[in-house]
Order: structure tokens, then C-alpha cells, then sequence
């Protein structure tokens, strides 16, 4: 969900594995600069494009970005609906990292964070959640392979993450081989 901390969650994963990361929203942000409609949010767009197109397009739009690449791993930041996660897996093995964080600290730092398409008071931001829901991200979230929960300090929320990353890339629990 917005505010949960997947942009830590892609940090980590580029700075301490080397691990790419496609930011869903970004591709589609691109996207919509070009194509919106007046003053069309670019929720509504992702709506309009996935009723076009069926609900997998974003995840055909990022898959178009990494063809070329040569990674072993690439991770998506921001799947909404498990007909992406079915795209997804039509080009390699998935494995699905759900964050989570309470919905009070979700909202605060969605107001400090600031950015245009963020909540301006607390009825928009239950509205935007609802919104989340309703493209299917709850089924995503639910059968999740890992979830790792943020809801204290960004160095705990660090550790937990590091050690989910060390299982699924390396196969390594890191609190039993002590790396």
C-alpha cells in the first residue's frame, strides 16, 4: 500500500544486492504524460488503461523496459493486481515481497513525504486506499511469498528486509550462518 515503505524496500535492493528495480508507476507515469486526458489523475489513467487493455498492461509496459537487459534478477516496485503478477510469470520465476505498516504511519509519512499524487488529509488518503483495493492489490498482498512488516525504525525495517533478500537470492537465512 502507498506509504508502506517499498521505496526503502527498492533501495536496499539496489544498493546492497545490485538488484534493478522497475518502478511500476514510473513506467506508467511516462506513459501518461503523453496520453492523459485534461486534467485526468494518473489513478484514473491506470483505471482507463487497464479497462483498454486488460488488467496486465502496466506489467506488459515494464516488461518492454527491461528487454535488454542482462540481469539475472530484476525486481517490479508496485504490482496492483495478480493479472500483472500473471504477466510477470510468463517471462521467469516470481516471487512475490509484500510490505506492510500500519495505516496511521502509512498516512504520516505520506504527508511528510509531499509528493503531487499523495494525500492531502486523512478522508483522500482512505479514499486513495480504497482505490489500491479496488485494482486488486489486497489478492497480491494476501498471497504474498514474504511479507515484511515496517512499522518501527528504518534500520529494524533494514534487517528484516536484508534478511528476507538473503532467503530469496541467495538462499541463505542469515540469522542461522551468521553472514
Amino acid at each position: 500500500m502507498p506509504g508502506s515503505g517499498k521505496g526503502l524496500l527498492k533501495e536496499i535492493l539496489e544498493k546492497e544486492f545490485k538488484v534493478p528495480v522497475i518502478t511500476m508507476s514510473e513506467v506508467l507515469r511516462k506513459r501518461y504524460e503523453k496520453e492523459k486526458m485534461g486534467d485526468e489523475r494518473l489513478m484514473d489513467y491506470a483505471f482507463r488503461l487497464r479497462q483498454m487493455f486488460g488488467r496486465g498492461v502496466v506489467a506488459r509496459m515494464c516488461i518492454e523496459e527491461i528487454k535488454g537487459l542482462n540481469y539475472d534478477i530484476v525486481a517490479f516496485d508496485g504490482v496492483r493486481n495478480w493479472e500483472e503478477v500473471e504477466e510477470f510469470s510468463k517471462v521467469g520465476d516470481v516471487v512475490i515481497i509484500a510490505v506492510h505498516s500500519p495505516r496511521a504511519l502509512r498516512y504520516e509519512r505520506l504527508i511528510k513525504r509531499g509528493r503531487a499524487d499523495d494525500p492531502k488529509d486523512y478522508e483522500s488518503f482512505v479514499r486513495r486506499d480504497f482505490e489500491e483495493l479496488n485494482m486488486g492489490i489486497g489478492t497480491v498482498i494476501s498471497l504474498a511469498d514474504y511479507i515484511i512488516v515496517n512499522d518501527s525504525t528504518v534500520d529494524e525495517f533494514k534487517v528484516r528486509a536484508i534478511e528476507v533478500l538473503n532467503k530469496i537470492i541467495y538462499g541463505k537465512d542469515s540469522r542461522k550462518d551468521g553472514s
